[in-house]
């Protein structure tokens, strides 16, 4: 029923954890499609698992997306998961997932919360998405309250048909992947309450770059291809300040205060103001914050 899509580049070292994860789930109606992006050292994967297993091989670096959308199309699967190597599904996810497309078969996309951990702080929280009748372009283009790539399941026939992930972003493809779904006609989401996916976020990571320009060209992607009103410019220009923040704040730097600010400055919440100002003080105090926000 399901393909698991995993992008890996240089982190081959990774895969055997996950996989091993993945013996874990209650039911093993799937198969794992790993798209090695052309990593130093190739992905090989010898050992067996109670469910397929597939290692495609790009000839050249491809980025997360183009990864994403290339283990999409040599999937078996009628529908889609996506996991991260650094990431986990609950033990149940796939069995839940079945169990209410069984049960709703209009629908072509599932979404739900996430469990996250902030491994430095050592605190986690969980995500609380928008419920279906609150979708709408105007509310993602103020936040994603939908989720990530692994928060998601679509169907293959529908993430074929809006043409996956854009593979001319390096930065909010999976941003830019739901606004597409948004657009489409056919879209029938549906909300699952169950946290079904456990994320790790590291704050100081070396692949977290304070480096915004792809986020910048990607911001100025989106709003020239999905802002078309006075009030989906003004939702969306906060968003992209607090895209423009994430990357400084988990760097703890204070340059993120700065968007914070602007922020601010748009909407008079003195909420905003705060966080500017506490993050100016300390990021790292900020982020602590999550634990009760």
């Amino acid at each position: 029923m399901f393909s698991i899509i995993v992008p890996s580049y240089n982190r081959r070292d990774e895969i055997p954890a996950l996989l091993d994860s993945l013996t874990r789930q209650t039911s093993h109606d799937f198969e794992v499609v790993i798209v090695d992006d052309c990593s130093e050292y190739p992905v090989v994967v010898e050992q067996s698992y109670p469910f397929a297993v597939r290692v495609v091989r790009n000839q050249t670096n491809q980025g997360a997306a183009e990864s994403r959308n290339i283990g999409a199309r040599a999937a078996k699967g009628e529908w889609l998961l996506f996991l991260d190597d650094d990431d986990r599904f609950a033990d149940n996810k796939c069995a839940r997932l079945a169990e209410i497309i069984a049960t709703h078969i209009d629908v072509n996309f599932l979404y739900h919360p996430a469990k996250c951990e902030m491994v430095n702080e050592g605190f986690s929280y969980q995500t609380n998405p928008i419920e279906p009748q609150e979708i709408s372009i105007e509310r993602i283009l103020l936040a994603n309250k939908i989720g990530g790539m692994p928060m998601i399941a679509v169907k293959k026939s529908l993430f074929l048909k809006i043409g996956g992930l854009s593979s001319a972003l390096r930065s909010l493809e999976d941003y830019d992947f739901l606004l597409k779904l948004v657009k489409e006609p056919t879209f029938k989401p549906y909300k699952v309450d169950e946290a079904l996916t456990y994320c790790t976020f590291h704050t100081k990571r070396s692949s977290v770059s304070t480096d915004t320009s792809n986020t910048q060209k990607a911001i100025d992607y989106i709003r020239e291809h999905y802002v078309e009103s006075e009030q989906q410019a003004r939702n969306f220009a906060i968003n992209a300040q607090y895209m423009l923040a994430y990357p400084n704040v988990m760097n703890l730097s204070r340059k993120a205060a700065k968007y914070y600010f602007a922020i601010f400055q748009k909407t008079k919440s003195v909420k905003q103001l705060l966080i500017a100002l506490v993050v100016l003080i300390s990021p790292k105090l900020a982020i602590n914050l999550k634990r009760f926000m």
